[in-house]
């Protein structure tokens, strides 16, 4: 008998973390400031349709340093990282630093797969990003999750450039979380076309591809299908329900194949036009948890595909 298809949800949970390098954290307050309480407004929304979810945190987020760092610093060319980060630079403490939404998940009535996206969202596939410097990154995060008793499976690359899986791997994580399977997003299309290209895909509700696991450099790799976008920043020129017709397009698919359907957004997208976005995602689990309670879709967290990847999920013959 066919396997059914999987649902994932795999969420890059960092506040002013994720975005210090590129803008002046003030100018997006507001959206850092109610990300925690988005978080909760997620929990309840996951709970509600019994969808577990990734959660990849920064680790810095759990941990007051008081500005104090000693580790190796990257050699970036757009930034001095250490001198720029959040928790060294006078940003506000709280739009760094927030435990309780590690409490928050942790609270949650199902279960979720807690990960991690590093310890300062350092971009470990950058040019700069020595071994040395990848390394402290890692194991700062590392000895940061085991002080709150995570001892995490999933680790979701920041900017979603790839680099040192044989660390990860070396180091007890089972899985990552891939580009999204889409031709012009690798490394050989231009940035520039990009943004334009992603535009006119969601302007037209393009079905968005469903994917299936892979073995890279001992860790299991799970490309995204879709990334669940804001509505600013050029997005409300999109057809207002484009995000959730597309979705219901790719969990369709993934219950007609038996692959993958694999959405993952950044929690703090949420936080403008929040009472609209979280109406769309709860319309798409809707739609996955009525595809599940029909046999025809599983939801799975990364963890757990990585687990059925190695006992021989996806593998030849496997799909239908």
């Amino acid at each position: 008998m066919s396997k059914p298809g999987v649902f994932i949800v795999s969420l890059d949970t960092e506040l002013a973390w994720g975005r210090f390098d590129m803008i002046d954290v003030e100018t997006e307050r507001s959206a850092f400031e109610n990300t925690p309480a988005v978080i909760e407004d997620l929990v309840r929304l996951f709970d509600r349709h019994e969808i577990s979810a990734t959660w990849a945190l920064v680790a810095h987020l759990l941990r007051d340093c008081e500005g104090s760092h000693e580790e190796p610093e990257p050699a970036f060319e757009w930034i001095d990282w250490m001198s720029a980060l959040p928790c060294r630079s006078k940003v506000s403490r709280d739009l760094w630093y927030a435990p309780e939404i590690l409490e928050t998940i942790r609270n949650a009535t199902v279960d979720h797969d807690i990960g991690l996206h590093g310890y300062t969202h350092m971009i470990l596939g950058a040019n700069g990003c020595f071994d040395d410097v990848a390394a402290a990154e890692i194991d700062t995060a590392l000895d940061i999750a085991a002080a709150e008793g995570i001892d995490p499976d999933s680790f979701i690359y920041p900017r979603n450039e790839i680099g040192h899986q044989k660390l990860l791997a070396d180091r007890g994580f089972e899985v990552y979380r891939g580009l999204d399977q889409r031709w012009f997003e690798h490394e050989n299309v231009p940035k520039v076309v990009k943004p334009g290209i992603r535009f006119l895909e969601e302007l037209t509700q393009l079905t968005p591809p469903t994917v299936t696991p892979s073995k890279r450099r001992g860790l299991v790799k799970i490309p995204g299908s879709q990334v669940f976008r804001p509505y600013h920043n050029g997005w409300q020129y999109t057809p207002c329900h484009s995000q959730r017709t597309r979705a219901k397009k790719g969990l369709r698919r993934a219950a007609e194949t038996g692959e993958i359907f694999h959405l993952w957004f950044h929690p703090c997208n949420l936080a403008s036009d929040r009472d609209m976005l979280l109406a769309e995602l709860d319309a798409i689990l809707g739609t996955a948890a009525e595809l599940r309670d029909e046999g025809e879709l599983e939801v799975m967290s990364m963890s757990d595909v990585a687990t059925a990847y190695r006992e021989g999920r996806w593998q030849r013959g496997d799909n239908r």
